[in-house]
């Protein structure tokens, strides 16, 4: 069976072979042709356009812009005073309530009053007996001295004893008088009052305790006007001095991340002399807190308005790009393709830039997405927003 099959095989082959071979002079006939038809024609080219790069763009809007100075520094109390004993004695009563208000005139601490009230009780006393004796002495005085003109039943020294005596007895009654006022002043001291409106700490010491004038119960701080405490470089000295020639500048008071805005005040102090060793001037500003967000040893930053620039054009700082030849933008076309457009930086506040030239109101700029832009790039916009609102 092998054997008969083997001639049909070999055919079958050799046909195979013929087809495989008219198919390759075929194809190098056609090759050929198509490469004479298209001699000297330009090959087509099927361009492909890029795809639109994503950004976020603004337009740029003339806003008004304050103009600050900013550094670090520390909330103050206006007022400290420590609430101290100014007479020995007991402590008897403390009235006020550690981390509450207390107002101008409020008793914070009563020490014992009996020692003190004795005491006056007695200089009173000596008092009224050095009176009494002053008015006998002077009655004894001028009875002698008629006898001692009418018929000498008196005695000169007689006379001059008592006039002396007089003497002793009214210098008396002025030791009494003073007697008397140290006497009241120490009573006086043994009520603490509060020497102005302010925030008490906690107590150092309980009633029952003996205190002398070297003992600290706490202390009272005011809060309501506050002090800011803070520093600026040196360089800024002359922008202080210039707006403050026309009034108390502004003082924006942030907490400690620059971020929340505590308080607005006034710029009450700059100090008389820069601290040589940092370079720094310090300064001291006021600021109401009648809603206390401000608290004495808070640490802060704040900002002083130099100046206000009420028409700035102003871009978001991430827009502004930096090269080889400056700054730039990347300036949004009518047909939504962008450009690079050189500015000029005249300020840099917050996370806003001033342009001083280079754009113009309405120009429509590249805010994030600028890592995919090239020279005529066409973009296409995920958000909008305006820029350079300023603050009031």
């Amino acid at each position: 069976m092998k054997n008969e099959n083997r001639p049909q095989r070999h055919l079958l082959s050799t046909r195979l072979m013929r087809l495989a071979s008219f198919a390759a002079a075929a194809a190098i006939f056609f090759g050929a042709y198509w490469a004479w038809n298209n001699a000297g024609k330009p090959a087509e080219v099927h361009s492909i356009s890029p795809a639109a790069v994503p950004v976020t763009a603004t337009t740029v809007q003339p806003s008004s812009i304050d103009i600050t100075r900013s550094g670090i520094g520390t909330v103050q109390a206006w007022q400290m005073a420590n609430i101290t004993a100014q007479v020995s004695g007991r402590i008897s009563e403390i009235p006020f309530r550690e981390g509450k208000m207390a107002q101008k005139g409020d008793v914070l601490v009563r020490i014992d009053p009996r020692p003190f009230q004795a005491a006056l009780d007695q200089a009173k006393a000596k008092k009224a007996q050095d009176e009494a004796n002053l008015a006998n002495t002077q009655k004894n005085l001028s009875r002698d001295e008629t006898l001692l003109t009418k018929g000498g039943f008196a005695t000169q020294q007689t006379v001059d004893n008592e006039k002396a005596q007089v003497q002793v007895y009214q210098a008396g009654i002025e030791g009494d008088n003073a007697a008397i006022e140290a006497a009241q002043l120490n009573l006086e001291y043994a009520t603490v009052e509060a020497p102005f409106t302010g925030v008490v700490s906690l107590r150092n010491i309980d009633i029952g305790n003996l205190v002398t004038p070297a003992s600290i119960v706490g202390t009272i701080t005011q809060i309501e006007p506050i002090a800011v405490n803070f520093t600026l470089p040196q360089a800024d000295l002359g922008d202080l001095q210039s707006v403050a020639a026309n009034g108390p500048p502004a003082v924006l008071v942030y907490d400690q991340s620059g971020k929340k805005l505590l308080s607005r005040g006034i710029l009450e102090v700059i100090n008389n002399q820069i601290d040589q060793a940092s370079g720094t001037i310090r300064l001291k500003a006021r600021s109401d807190n009648q809603d206390h967000k401000l608290w004495p040893g808070e640490f802060i930053q704040a900002e002083v308005v130099v100046r206000t620039e009420p028409q700035a054009l102003a871009a978001p700082s991430e827009a502004v790009q930096r090269g080889p030849d400056g700054t730039y933008v990347w300036l949004v076309s009518a047909d939504n393709t962008v450009r690079r457009q050189p500015v000029k930086i005249s300020e840099i506040q917050d996370n806003r830039t001033i342009i001083s030239s280079g754009l113009k109101t309405g120009d429509r700029i590249i805010v994030t997405g600028q890592y995919g832009l090239t020279e005529g790039a066409r973009i296409v916009e995920t958000n909008g927003a305006q820029a350079g609102q300023g603050q009031s």
